[in-house]
């Protein structure tokens, strides 16, 4: 609207100087002025003539208003001819993050228990092309619609998420199901108008009083786990006793049922023949007397 107003401001002073300049009566004052009067005329048409071009850049959707009425179509990117006394709102339709510049949200909620816990959240949505005539006439810029729905929505999401939520849950060490929950939450707040896209939850802060249970909590539980795990080698090892034991008797067994008469009378001679000479020996007799015998010499 501005340039169009500069463009009229224009062709309004070039007439002027083209109808004023030859009534001053003063020599070539009448060429002179009609060629600066032609030449103020056209860059004015020039100016409005641009004006009525715009250029909507990639990943950007405009709306157009004029007079107070918004035109429902959005203009899509690339170069639209429009009413040059009309205005265009330029919005982003890209992935954008709220809070932007890499910021988060703190939020304060309550847990199913009626615990408070804060919460950093980072929001990635997208703005609805088509919504944007509408959201326009409704709230206002962009900067009004992030703060309008956006801000809004995303606090209500996660509160309402949080509260069907148990402290513990709350801190357990997946939080990919608790963004779900509040991506699915702010979703329904915002409606079609803004597509959300994900939620991360950066930090998780409790009370003081509720901080130490946790703590205390996941202390006992690693206590748990690793006398557990204390047993489990014990009872291995225990494990491991009981079958060296067991291959021990086998073992046994195996050699007691093997030591047949023959099969220790065959050693026995086997023995003898490694004797030197002069040894002594005994010998087994069937009455169970005693008999010594001394190899290679006289025995008695």
């Amino acid at each position: 609207m501005g340039q169009i107003v500069v463009a009229v401001f224009v062709i309004l002073i070039g007439a002027v100087i083209r109808t004023v300049g030859p009534a001053t009566g003063k020599p070539n004052a009448a060429g002179t002025s009609r060629l600066l009067g032609y030449g103020l005329m056209f860059a004015g048409v020039a100016l409005a003539f641009g004006n009525a071009l715009t250029v909507i850049s990639v990943g950007e959707v405009g709306v157009q208003h004029f007079l107070g009425s918004v035109r429902a179509n959005p203009l899509e990117q690339g170069v639209h001819v429009v009413n040059p006394l009309a205005s265009i709102e330029k919005m982003s339709i890209r992935e954008q993050s709220y809070p932007p510049d890499g910021g988060v949200e703190t939020i304060e909620a309550q847990t199913s228990e009626q615990l408070n816990v804060s919460l950093e959240v980072v929001l990635l949505f997208t703005l609805d092309p088509a919504a944007a005539p509408e959201l326009y006439q409704r709230l206002g810029s962009e900067r009004s619609i992030k703060s309008s729905i956006v801000l809004n929505a995303m606090r209500n999401g996660v509160r309402d998420a949080v509260a069907t939520k148990s402290i513990n849950e709350i801190f357990s060490p997946d939080r990919r199901e608790i963004a779900a929950d509040m991506r699915e939450a702010i979703q329904a707040k915002a409606g079609d108008r803004i597509q959300v896209v994900d939620v991360f939850v950066r930090d998780i802060q409790a009370p003081p009083r509720v901080r130490e249970a946790i703590e205390a909590k996941l202390e006992r539980e690693q206590q748990v786990e690793q006398e557990r795990f204390q047993t489990e080698i014990i009872q291995e090892r225990a494990q491991q006793a009981i079958e060296e034991a067991r291959g021990i008797a086998e073992a046994q067994k195996i050699i007691s049922e093997g030591l047949t008469p023959e099969y220790l009378t065959f050693k026995y001679i086997e023995q003898l023949g490694t004797l030197p000479p002069g040894s002594v020996v005994y010998v087994p007799t069937e009455g169970g007397v005693p008999l010594m015998r001394q190899i290679g010499g006289g025995g008695s």
